[in-house]
């Protein structure tokens, strides 16, 4: 064997196994964009690669022969020196733990941390190896939307709270309102059994329409304030179109001609079937009416139409009237509770909650509401119901809604 033979193989002979690894991997660590280590079985900084300059602020000649415990924050250092002795003490790796260590500049960094023992051919524990990678923006941005999630949740159970609190005060409100008025009501009606002169009767009637107004109102503030806690509900039930809405218009025609208003329609001579809640589709038509009536001059024109919708699944009801219409500014609100057209006030009653309460039993029965206006002209208020459908409604039943008592 050559003098060059023997060099060779006593070479080979020295570089171990482990030394060749090692050779490997901080090769290979340069090229990762993450703080790639080695450090000896007692964790002192052997090798790390250059990346640690722009993510620690530390240059590589800086950190060897250091202690990693050395740079941790000092509040966790005691807790996280327990992780790090276990890991030497058990030979064992580590994934994903999360350690915290101070930049250069003082700013706490969060580093997701993978290690790994580097062990001899007798299973010696001669050093670790692994990858720091920096998480300190996720992780601070999981602790923001952490406690934004609490402070949401904080505020929408307080907000339910409210709302719970409010719907019992209404109760307790319209129970407390209905008291007295069931008292008055009987009282007027046994005094309508009696003979009275032509002023009594006036009088009688009167206060039967005042007590039918305040049950109305009461009613519908029950209502909305149910709505808004998502526990109004509506019984729908098969209903034939063309002889409900001509009895309806007959039912509302001599209060719109008592307000001094004119009534007219636009109901072709078939409709298909609707299902809906009768008394709630009353409700709806009726405040719409109402609506119509409080906010047109004497003898405006107020006019009810039904027709199919271009969807052919919905039918289209139509309230329009020849009134004031609703200014731009106010628009935007017309729905919301309490809503008001400052120009017509001097001419109206009631809460401003019918338009509310209206949109909400139309979406209840899964149609929508709208409105066309011009300011001087008029308004048109637009709503659809669903048409009756056999297969619909089997398949809302199987949905759990209270649609069985619809039929042919």
């Amino acid at each position: 064997m050559s003098d060059n033979s023997k060099g060779d193989s006593i070479l080979n002979s020295q570089i171990s196994q482990s030394q060749v690894e090692s050779m490997l991997f901080r090769c290979f660590a340069e090229e990762l964009n993450d703080i790639v280590w080695e450090g000896s079985n007692t964790i002192a900084v052997t090798f790390v690669n250059s990346k640690v300059y722009d993510i620690w602020g530390y240059k590589p000649e800086e950190l060897i022969g250091k202690n990693f415990l050395d740079f941790m924050v000092p509040s966790k250092r005691e807790e996280q020196k327990k992780v790090i002795d276990s890991m030497v003490e058990n030979k064992a790796a580590v994934n994903g733990i999360h350690l915290y260590y101070q930049h250069r500049n003082g700013k706490t960094l969060i580093f997701e941390t993978r290690a790994k023992p580097i062990l001899d051919n007798n299973g010696k524990c001669v050093g670790h190896r692994g990858i720091f990678r920096d998480v300190t923006n996720y992780i601070l941005q999981e602790k923001r939307l952490q406690k934004l999630y609490k402070q949401e949740k904080a505020a929408f159970t307080e907000l339910e709270n409210q709302m719970q609190q409010r719907l019992e005060f209404t109760r307790a409100l319209a129970h407390e309102l209905k008291t007295p008025l069931t008292v008055i009501q009987a009282a007027n009606e046994l005094m309508g059994t009696q003979i009275l002169s032509p002023e009594l009767t006036n009088i009688s009637d009167s206060i039967a329409r005042g007590v039918q107004s305040l049950q109305k109102r009461v009613n519908e503030l029950l209502d909305l304030a149910k709505g808004e806690v998502g526990i109004l509900t509506v019984n729908r039930k098969l209903i034939k179109t063309l002889p409900y809405i001509t009895n309806l218009i007959n039912d509302l025609k001599p209060m719109v001609k008592m307000r001094n208003r004119n009534l007219l329609t636009n109901i072709p001579n078939s409709l298909p079937n609707i299902c809906a809640d009768e008394q709630r589709l009353t409700q709806i038509i009726s405040n719409l009416v109402d609506n119509s009536i409080k906010y047109s001059t004497e003898k405006a024109a107020i006019t009810i139409s039904v027709r199919q919708d271009t969807n052919l699944d919905n039918i289209l009801f139509q309230v329009t009237d020849t009134g004031f219409g609703i200014p731009p500014d106010k628009q935007i609100e017309i729905f919301n509770p309490y809503a008001r057209i400052r120009k017509a006030e001097e001419h109206t009653t009631g809460l401003g909650i019918g338009l509310s309460l209206s949109r909400t039993l139309v979406e209840l029965h899964g149609g929508q509401i709208w409105f066309e206006t011009s300011e001087g002209i008029g308004s048109s208020f637009y709503f659809t119901m669903p048409k009756y459908a056999r297969k619909r409604m089997i398949t809302a039943v199987k949905k759990g809604q209270p649609d069985e008592n619809c039929h042919n």
